[in-house]
């Protein structure tokens, strides 16, 4: 499930320490993921585009009703605290794997209720009003699922901890912001969802967010200039998030569960190659080899990961 929607998340998991924290982080990742498709896994047999992953919204086949998939999310949450619930086991491979590990790792349910919230107020927001909400809506999301990867690692939050869960609340940030900007088009296109905030349409004057529906742009040079100044700031933002969860390095080093916690933090490192490579193309959302990937530059970026995982830092 994390191979197949969520291609850079993948490689992060297999870096973990233990294999109890490799089997957290793919139960509480694909939670993740799943509780966010708009299609069911099985596209139809007959769709042209069945073999069209769009990461983070879904792959072409047949709709799922944003409330049935929230709902199910709910009740299958529900499952995983409640002994007597009636929800069948067997009708989803990640609910199965989740009941184990919330067991043997008391996985905290407020984040698992947390990143459904998120997910329930995403289905009603066509575009964010600012840039702090969208922030928010990434340490709702991406922040809750770093907690329940660091206690999948044995870490929990507590005073002594604090500092871990800081730095996890800075890297959900910029992963979420950094998410946001990756599905920006097919999100748009698939949900009419304009991921730029108002607040930042209205500073640089992009009157047409419908600009983000159109792979082509519509030919509107000028509103194409405004969007890649208003895309510049939120990457700024996301930077900035970056590097207040790095300025703790030190601190980290020397927690006794630093070394697990830098572990963690890994997936930074692919939010931050997609950052470099969307200002590398201007900030352009619509370039059309921005999500054009080569061997290359997926070997480079695995071995950043690499490097980093032996170097204990992220």
């Amino acid at each position: 499930m994390v191979k197949k929607y969520d291609p850079s998340g993948y490689l992060p998991g297999l870096l973990l320490s233990t294999n109890d924290a490799k089997i957290g982080y793919y139960a509480v990742r694909s939670f993740w993921i799943e509780s966010g498709l708009r299609f069911q896994e099985e596209p139809l047999l007959n769709s042209l585009s069945a073999s069209k992953q769009i990461a983070g919204v879904g792959q072409k086949g047949t709709l799922i009703p944003d409330h049935e998939r929230i709902q199910t999310w709910k009740d299958y949450t529900n499952a995983l605290y409640d002994e007597e619930s009636a929800v069948s086991w067997e009708k989803n491979a990640t609910l199965r794997l989740l009941r184990h590990v919330v067991e043997k790792h008391s996985l905290s349910r407020k984040h698992f209720d947390q990143i459904i919230l998120g997910r329930e107020k995403d289905v009603d927001m066509k575009q964010y009003p600012t840039v702090k909400s969208l922030e928010d809506h990434g340490e709702m999301s991406c922040g809750s699922l770093f907690k329940l990867v660091l206690e999948c690692g044995g870490i929990h939050q507590s005073d002594s901890n604090s500092i871990i869960f800081d730095a996890a609340r800075e890297v959900g940030i910029t992963h979420g912001l950094a998410n946001a900007l990756r599905t920006s088009v097919p999100t748009a296109s698939a949900t009419g969802k304009v991921i730029v905030p108002l607040e930042l349409c209205e500073k640089y004057g992009v009157r047409s967010p419908r600009y983000l529906l159109n792979a082509l742009g519509m030919g509107d040079e000028e509103c194409k200039r405004h969007l890649q100044s208003a895309v510049e700031d939120i990457v700024t933002v996301a930077r900035h998030h970056l590097v207040k969860a790095r300025e703790k390095k030190d601190e980290l080093a020397s927690h006794p569960m630093g070394a697990i916690a830098a572990s963690v933090f890994l997936p930074a490192l692919a939010s931050e190659t997609f950052l470099n490579r969307l200002e590398k193309h201007g900030f352009d959302l619509q370039d059309r080899t921005l999500r054009s990937v080569g061997k290359i530059e997926h070997m480079q970026c695995a071995g950043k990961l690499v490097a980093a995982s032996l170097q204990k830092t992220f």
